[in-house]
C-alpha cells in the first residue's frame, strides 16, 4: 500500500511538532548545595549554592534566595538573594558552626523565570506562589544538615 503524499504545511506542522517534543524533554534545569557532611565547633563550614538552566528561550534566574539556620531550624538568617540574573550562578558562601552536637542547616529555592514554561521550580513544575513557594521543607526548595561534630 502506497500512503498518500504529505503537503507542506502537514510536514512543517510534523516537523514542528517532533522538534517541539525533543526540545521538551531535554531541558535540564539544577539546584544543587555542595556542603560538608560535617564540621567542628566553630569551625568555617563552606558552602557552595548553584542553580542554573538550559530551558533557552530568554529563560533565566528570577529569585534565588538562600537562608542558613546554626539552631536546628529554629531560627533562619538570610544567605544571599539574587534577583533578575543570568540562567545560571554559582555562590560559595562561609558559615561558621555552633557548638558541637548542633547543625548548621541551608535551605536554597530558585524561581526560573520569563521563559516558555512560565515561572517554573528547578523540578520544571509550575510555582504555586501562594503555595508551595512559602513550604520551604517542599520543592521548590532544597535543605541540607551539616553536622556539627
Amino acid at each position: 500500500m502506497i500512503s498518500p503524499p504529505i503537503t507542506l504545511g502537514q510536514g512543517l506542522w510534523t516537523a514542528a511538532w517532533l522538534g517541539l517534543a525533543v526540545s521538551a524533554g531535554a531541558v535540564e534545569r539544577t539546584l544543587t548545595i555542595e556542603a560538608p557532611a560535617a564540621v567542628a565547633p566553630g569551625a568555617d563550614c563552606p558552602v557552595v549554592l548553584a542553580a542554573g538552566t538550559d530551558a533557552g528561550q530568554g529563560e533565566r534566574i528570577g529569585m534565588f534566595q538562600a537562608d542558613f539556620s546554626v539552631d536546628g531550624g529554629r531560627t533562619w538568617t538570610g544567605l544571599v538573594y539574587l534577583n533578575n540574573i543570568e540562567p545560571a550562578t554559582r555562590q560559595e558562601r562561609v558559615i561558621t558552626a555552633g557548638p558541637a552536637g548542633t547543625s548548621v542547616q541551608v535551605r536554597l529555592r530558585v524561581a526560573f523565570r520569563d521563559g516558555l514554561a512560565g515561572d517554573v521550580d528547578y523540578t520544571g513544575a509550575a510555582l504555586r506562589w501562594n503555595g508551595s513557594w512559602g513550604k520551604w521543607a517542599e520543592p521548590p526548595a532544597k535543605l541540607v544538615t551539616v553536622l556539627v561534630r
